[in-house]
């Protein structure tokens, strides 16, 4: 008899879980129902916008709503990431997360542990003067790199 009374309870506690201030998958600190990409409203403390992220292959370029997030977002001081990933003449994935900060500086980490014929490693600058060129961002200037542990 109590076996019975098991799936009303699951369902009572699964739907007790569930809150109006859910994030949508793959947009950290977006609110269910807002476009991705546009960090909270009513957040505490201001949560990155999500500008995209991008396996971009051999390719060039970035989609332009994602460069328009991180380049607003430098404009604005307001913090953003945007991760791209891109191939290596070999094949080998190289992966740059760009961390827009509050100061408007952007840090860059690229990450290269997987080049089986490169530097492997993962490197971090600071950088300014972001703009859209290719190969996808340049930076007027940026800081010497050096290696996170």
């Amino acid at each position: 008899m109590r076996w019975k009374a098991l799936p009303a309870l699951l369902l009572l506690l699964s739907a007790a879980a569930c809150t109006s201030d859910r994030t949508t998958a793959g947009a950290p600190g977006t609110p269910a129902g807002s476009p991705a990409g546009s960090a909270s409203p009513t957040a505490g403390a201001m949560l990155a916008a999500d500008c995209g992220t991008h396996d971009l292959g051999h390719r060039s370029e970035l989609p332009p709503a994602s460069l328009s997030c991180l380049l607003d977002a430098v404009s604005a001081h307001r913090p953003a990431v945007l991760r791209v990933t891109r191939l290596t003449i070999e094949g080998d994935p190289i992966r740059f997360t760009y961390t827009v900060q509050q100061d408007g500086r952007v840090e860059v980490l690229t990450d290269t542990r997987e080049d089986a014929f490169g530097h492997r490693g993962v490197m971090r600058e600071l950088c300014t003067g972001p703009a859209a060129g290719p190969p996808a961002l340049e930076f007027a200037q940026c800081s010497t790199p050096t290696p996170v542990r």
